[in-house]
């Protein structure tokens, strides 16, 4: 248990948290408990554990599970083919793309994405092309760099209440644990969670602004 006066109170808030207790909003005590932390077993972890390995296998899962609920209109990755392909899995049907550097995508993972006509971003300037050409972000994943904010900021006023976005990394280091601070702050950002390796933006303005801390 931590030492420290805040982060015991970021302790006992993740505690709290993490089974849907002292949460208000029946919305998010669902997503809570019956997708964040579901335990059943789906039809796409088996390809999705040797895409993902021992370390991401269970982002992973979570992320899949995430996409398999909301359903999004599109997906889009940045930094992350495996990310990619876990939202690939779970809605196949709509344009995938991925800001992706060539290198450290597993064969596997590349043969995926290629076979369901993922499109590779390759700059700034394309994913900005691509954010303005779907309109609506549906899901956006984002490996958290220090460049977050601005593809963020690119992002937010393509969404509405269906679209999440995603960011990796959120407690890397200082630097980006401030970035996260302010995009949590920022008025266009509605609901939410902090997972501690990545963190969940929501954008329902017929909401009540709210922030959830989880523990992993």
């Amino acid at each position: 248990m931590p030492s420290d006066t805040m982060g015991l109170g970021r302790w006992i808030n993740r505690k709290r948290h993490n089974r849907g207790f002292g949460i208000q909003s029946p919305s998010a005590f669902f997503f809570i408990t019956q997708v964040l932390k579901e335990r059943r077993a789906y039809y796409a972890y088996a390809q999705l554990d040797r895409i993902a390995g021992r370390a991401r296998k269970r982002h992973l899962r979570e992320l899949f599970r995430i996409a398999n609920y909301l359903q999004p209109a599109n997906s889009i990755s940045v930094g992350a083919a495996d990310a990619a392909c876990a939202m690939l899995l779970a809605k196949p049907s709509v344009q995938h793309y991925a800001f992706l550097h060539s290198t450290g995508v597993k064969s596997e993972a590349k043969s995926l994405l290629d076979s369901n006509g993922c499109h590779v971003i390759d700059d700034m300037e394309q994913f900005n092309s691509i954010i303005k050409e779907v309109d609506i972000v549906g899901m956006l994943y984002i490996d958290a760099t220090e460049e977050t904010m601005s593809l963020v900021q690119a992002a937010m006023p393509h969404t509405n209440a269906k679209s999440v976005i995603v960011i990796a990394g959120i407690h890397r280091n200082k630097k980006i644990r401030e970035l996260w601070q302010q995009i949590v702050n920022d008025t266009t950002t509605v609901i939410t969670y902090d997972m501690y390796s990545y963190g969940l933006l929501f954008f329902d303005k017929e909401r009540k602004k709210q922030h959830y801390t989880l523990k992993r």
